[in-house]
């Protein structure tokens, strides 16, 4: 038996603003270059991303996405450096719960298929 824990952080207004939707969508900008191919990939409207890294940065209080205009040659966007540390945070966390919640799982259900 395996246990999985979704991590969200929220605001202390209880209002989500990271979790595992946004590490993705930020993942995938740091491989396509481009907020909007990121989007593509995850099957997520470009508008519907842009509102969820506009909320992220403004919660947060700075700025996760360089982005670069397009034109003939197109945009870019690529992460900054506090995003990449933040993102490296939050999977630290998301572990550190994950692992927790196992061990938890195994003293509560010692008997249990893959428990001690």
């Amino acid at each position: 038996m395996k246990t999985k824990i979704r991590v969200t952080l929220t605001t202390d207004a209880k209002e989500r603003f990271y979790g595992p939707g946004v590490q993705d969508l930020l993942a995938g900008i740091r491989t396509y270059g481009s907020v909007k191919e990121a989007c593509a990939q995850m099957g997520l409207s470009y508008t519907k991303g842009r509102r969820i890294l506009k909320h992220a940065e403004a919660v947060l209080g700075y700025q996760l996405v360089k982005r670069q205009q397009g034109g003939v040659t197109g945009g870019s966007a690529q992460l900054t450096a506090q995003a990449e540390i933040f993102m490296q945070q939050y999977q630290s966390l998301t572990d550190s719960v994950n692992a927790h919640a196992q061990k938890l799982l195994e003293e509560i259900f010692p008997s249990q298929p893959g428990g001690s």
